[in-house]
């Protein structure tokens, strides 16, 4: 019985942290609707604030990775559920003032490198 009620603890244990597991997801940014084409980047309106929630994120850990290609700009995150990447990208003051549009994917990395899978 002891080894039974053992072992139900150590599953029930591991299912617990398997919850807590970081996934990573990936958000591609577009100019939005409120993009001033005249303007360059750092005069338009909410740029600055999304570049220094993007510092602060990368501060904290959770950007782990960033680029920009084309007219595109990608970050890739950790984060513990869809949610709640859905959150860190929905409270951009620049994506809720439309300056930039945000696609966010959940990423499944199938080739270790750099970018580990979350263990």
């Amino acid at each position: 019985m002891k080894i039974t009620l053992l072992g139900a603890l150590f599953m029930l244990s591991l299912t617990a942290s398997a919850q807590t597991i970081d996934s990573l997801y990936i958000v591609t940014y577009t100019t939005g609707a409120s993009w001033d084409a005249s303007k360059s980047p750092a005069e338009q309106t909410n740029f600055k604030e999304h570049g220094a929630r993007l510092g602060q994120l990368r501060k904290d850990g959770v950007i782990k990775f960033g680029a920009r290609y084309g007219d595109k700009g990608s970050i890739v995150i950790a984060a513990k559920s869809f949610a709640d990447a859905k959150a860190i990208v929905e409270t951009d003051q620049a994506v809720i003032n439309k300056l930039f549009n945000a696609d966010l994917q959940k990423l499944n990395i199938f080739y270790g490198g750099c970018l580990e899978r979350p263990k």
